[in-house]
Formats: structure tokens, C-alpha cells, sequence
């Protein structure tokens, strides 16, 4: 009598990953993962650097402005009082006077011209503070205000009536003024720098 073994049922292999596929998936995630990010801080990067560039635009064009503005109406002087209209303190800074209203009762920012250059707007200070990177303007008797930032250089060049460059304050018949704005931030394909250079000579009105 042979005896029989029992037999016995293949047990199929559990499902799933083994160690390797899963080594291999959680690889391929991290990749993918870390391209995304990376695509993200370019897009980002990219996004600051525009937004820095469309404001040195902006700032260089308005601290133009604005100094063109108050040259173009320095040592206005319509009641002859004869108070200097520029006073010359470096290349990058200057004290400017005029007289433009202040006649109005009860409002001395309004009306004709009164005699004097007290009221607003009438004896400012326009000056480069390097650390900050930025134009001020100080009024009469008051703190400084920034006008413009992202300004990287700035200065001015006084002239005469004959063409060269004078010192004296009282000669001054137009000022040539520079401004630089630059980004903080580098461009990200190039690694370069985005700057804007604008230079306008400004005649004072009584010497045009």
C-alpha cells in the first residue's frame, strides 16, 4: 500500500509594488516635482524682475519730471524782491526759489504771486541720497521726501548764459540734469542689470 502525499494549492504572489518599483516611482515623483518648482521660481523671478524694471521706468520718467518742473520755475521773481533763485551746493544737490502765488486771503497756496517764497512748492531742495538709491525733495524748513527710487546716479551741470559751466548760482541759466534708474534685481536669462539713462536741459524761466 503506497501512501499518497497531499496535495498542496499554489498560493499566487500578493499584489502590489516591490521595493524596487516603488524606489523607482517615488524617484520619478521627486523629478517631476522638482522641474515644477523649478519652473515655478523662474516664473517667479522672472515676475519681480518686470515688475522692478516697470518701476524704474516709471520713477526715472517722474523724478524728470518733477525736477524739470521746479527749474523751469526757479528765480521767478515777478514783485523784483531779489532773492536768489539758485543756490548751488554740489552736483547733486541744489536749493531752488521762486514766486509763485500766496495773494489768495485765507489761502497762501493760491492767487498771484505775494512777495515772498514761503508757501508751498516755493523753496525746495532737490537731492541724491546714494544709500537709499533715491531723489529727495526737501522743503523749506521741512524733512526730506523721496520722489523717486531705483535712481542708481544722479547729477547736474550749471551754465551761464555764454555756455560754460559756472558754480555761481546767481549765472545760472540752465541746468543739465542726469538721472540713471536701475533694477536691484538681474535680469534671470541674462544675469544683466536693467538701467534707463535720461538727460534734459532745463533753461530757468527769467533767463530763457
Amino acid at each position: 500500500m503506497s501512501l499518497m502525499k497531499p496535495k498542496t494549492r499554489a498560493v499566487p504572489p500578493e499584489a502590489g509594488f516591490s521595493i524596487v518599483e516603488f524606489l523607482i516611482s517615488t524617484l520619478i515623483t521627486l523629478s517631476v516635482c522638482a522641474a515644477v518648482f523649478t519652473i515655478l521660481a523662474d516664473t517667479q523671478r522672472t515676475a519681480s524682475y518686470q515688475t522692478e524694471v516697470q518701476t524704474t521706468l516709471e520713477n526715472t520718467r517722474l523724478a524728470m519730471d518733477t525736477i524739470e518742473r521746479y527749474i523751469s520755475q526757479a528765480g521767478n521773481d515777478p514783485l523784483k524782491v531779489g532773492f536768489a533763485g539758485v543756490t548751488i551746493t554740489s552736483a547733486t544737490q541744489v536749493r531752488l526759489r521762486s514766486d509763485l502765488t500766496g495773494s489768495a486771503t485765507g489761502n497762501s497756496d493760491k492767487g498771484d504771486p505775494d512777495g515772498d517764497t514761503s508757501d508751498s512748492g516755493e523753496d525746495v531742495t532737490i537731492q541724491y541720497n546714494s544709500g537709499a538709491r533715491s531723489i529727495e525733495i526737501v522743503p523749506g524748513g521741512g524733512s526730506a521726501q523721496p520722489i523717486a527710487t531705483y535712481i542708481s546716479d544722479f547729477s547736474m551741470q550749471y551754465f551761464d548764459a555764454t555756455g560754460p559751466a559756472t558754480t555761481d548760482g546767481n549765472a545760472v541759466h540752465k541746468v543739465r540734469v542726469s538721472i540713471t534708474g536701475a533694477t536691484t534685481l538681474p535680469n534671470p536669462k541674462t544675469g544683466q542689470i536693467f538701467s534707463q539713462q535720461l538727460s534734459s536741459d532745463v533753461s530757468l524761466p527769467t533767463r530763457q
